[in-house]
Order: C-alpha cells, then structure tokens, then sequence
C-alpha cells in the first residue's frame, strides 16, 4: 500500500484586464502560475497540505515553482494524485506553463522536467470532476460537490485580512456583496502577490495578508479532496 497525493493550481493572468475571460482556457500563454497546492495522504492515513508560491516575476522562477513541486513530491511516496478539473485545466496549464519557462530562459531545467515525468508517466491521474459532473450535474464546483457528501469547506473571507484591496470596488456587478474570495478574485490577489514578492518587499503588512489569504483559499480547495475522492460512488438524488 503506498500514499497518494493531491493537486491544485492558483493562476494570474497579467495580460488580461481584470475579471476579463480567457479567449480560450486551455491555452497556457493566457495564465501564469500563482502556486501550486499541494496534499498527501500517507499510507496511515496522515494528511499534510502545503502551497508553494512564486517568488519573483520571472520564468525562470516560474521554472523553479515546478521544479520545488517535484522536489516536494518526490520526497514522499505514492503512486496517483487527485485533482477536480484537473484534467482539463490544472495538468495542462501546469505542464504547459513548465514548457513556455523552459523555453524562455536558461535556468536549469532538471527538476522541472522531472515533474512532467512525475504527472504524465509515473504517477495516475485521478480526476474527481467527471464523477460529480455526472452525479451533480454538469458545472458543479468543488464546494458544491463537497457539500452534496457532507463536507462543509470552509469560507475564506476577503474583508478579513489587511491586503488594502476593496473587491466591490474592483469587481464587476455581478460579483459585489460576496463575503467570500471567489475563484475569480484570486487574479486580483495574486498579480498584487507577486508584484510584491518580486520587489523584495515581502516583510510588510500587505504581503503577509495577501499570502495568509491566498494560501487559507488554495488549501480549502485542496484539503477535502481525499473525503470527496472517498465518497464515490456519488448519489446523484
């Protein structure tokens, strides 16, 4: 018996306006890599979560993120890793995110390499997505489905952190009067994120909120996908 893993991808996209959609979301030069999420179960049952951030504004640290997750995977055993969605967006964008870093600087690409090894070939796919769609309904997102089984993730809400962002000023009409970060937002935190991470001023206030915020959203999003993944076969009534 060996463990298995989970992951999740948190992206920007700078060269898009604000809450603006992709022309087409499987298309890597439209999203940067924020970070990457991360779960383990152990063959025991012990879980551990973690989010890998980018340091800089780069693709040579672009580059080095895939290479820390490798590093990070390959430090424990397992032989499969969950995602919801991620076989249409969170594997290719990673794997094509990977590609344009290596192609557009000279750092060393080992490590990275090694991840496209580890997600293509060496360890299985398992997307909990198609399995909710099917029982839910086309569209229903990780909270839905998650609340469907029992789960109840937990909310992260933007007003409680000192980021110095007012989303319903910045967001579309649509989205004011929400509590909650929505998975558009994060665009909104994460190109603030970098920005600053990238001027080295990663001891000040804003900084520590906008990671404390983005990493309590990424692990809620990653956390009970081994409870979800476990509650197949899903009852649709």
């Amino acid at each position: 018996m060996t463990g298995r893993f989970a992951i999740d991808i948190e992206t920007v996209s700078p060269t898009l306006d604000r809450y603006e959609k992709p022309p087409d979301f499987g298309d890597p030069q439209y999203f940067e890599l924020l970070a990457v999420v991360l779960g383990y179960e152990s063959p025991t049952g012990n879980q551990e979560t973690e989010m890998l951030f980018r340091t800089a504004d780069s693709a040579a640290d672009e580059l080095a993120l895939c290479g820390r997750v490798a590093e990070w995977i390959d430090a424990r055993e397992g032989d499969r890793y969950l995602t919801y969605g991620g076989e249409s967006f969170d594997r290719p964008q990673l794997l094509g995110r990977l590609e344009r870093a290596r192609a557009a600087c000279d750092g060393d690409a080992g490590a990275a390499s090694r991840l496209a090894r580890l997600l293509e070939d060496e360890l299985a796919h398992d997307d909990v997505q198609p399995d909710a769609w099917d029982a839910f309904g086309g569209y229903t997102r990780l909270e839905d489905a998650c609340g469907r089984v029992g789960i109840e993730p937990e909310e992260t809400r933007w007003a409680a952190y000192e980021h110095g962002i007012d989303l319903d000023e910045v967001r579309p009409s649509k989205y004011r009067g929400f509590r909650k970060v929505l998975n558009a937002d994060v665009p909104v935190f994460g190109e603030r994120y970098v920005a600053l991470a990238d001027a080295g001023a990663t001891e000040t206030l804003t900084f520590r909120a906008l990671r404390d915020l983005l990493d309590h959203y990424g692990r809620e999003d990653i956390v009970h996908l081994f409870d979800l993944a476990d509650a197949r076969p899903f009852d649709g009534d």
